[in-house]
């Protein structure tokens, strides 16, 4: 089973806006025009919506206004913890997991883990799924995100 994907990033901002921006404003940040469903057709996604609860939806308002999942929320503890299946567009009955973690360094830092887990369900596509990813969060993660967290 391959490992987990693991990306850190510290942002400067606090642990509860760092969490605002990664639920509440994800489609300001998120590369809509290339890791969405819609870019497969060739056209940038809408949106990218969380919603901010256990058991809210994960998905994508496709560039024709339909919707994609992409998961469930599991926990949802703001400030704290987000988890969620994660299945953009393929493999909604066998999800992989993703958890972000928010680390208050100080008042206007925090450390973000993201560790998206759960490989096996891609059985013998698992090291190709997990490869992917851990180059696309490069971008998402770690540009992205990193880069919309500043202080309000």
């Amino acid at each position: 089973m391959p490992d987990p994907v693991v990306k850190t990033v510290d942002v400067n901002c606090s642990a509860a806006e760092a969490f605002d921006v990664f639920v509440n404003r994800t489609a300001k940040w998120w590369p809509l025009e290339k890791h969405a469903v819609s870019a497969g057709s060739g056209n940038a996604a809408l949106a990218v919506t969380i919603e901010p609860r256990v058991g809210g939806a994960v998905y994508e308002t496709m560039h024709n206004g339909e919707r994609a999942e992409w998961g469930t929320v599991l926990e949802f503890t703001p400030g704290e913890k987000l988890a969620m299946t994660w299945h953009p567009g393929s493999n909604g009955d066998n999800p992989t997991r993703v958890d972000v973690e928010f680390e208050a360094l100080d008042d206007a830092r925090t450390k973000v883990t993201l560790t998206h887990s759960g490989w096996e369900v891609w059985a013998d596509k698992a090291d190709t799924m997990r490869d992917n990813y851990n180059g696309g969060w490069v971008l998402v993660f770690e540009t992205r995100y990193a880069q919309a967290c500043v202080p309000a």
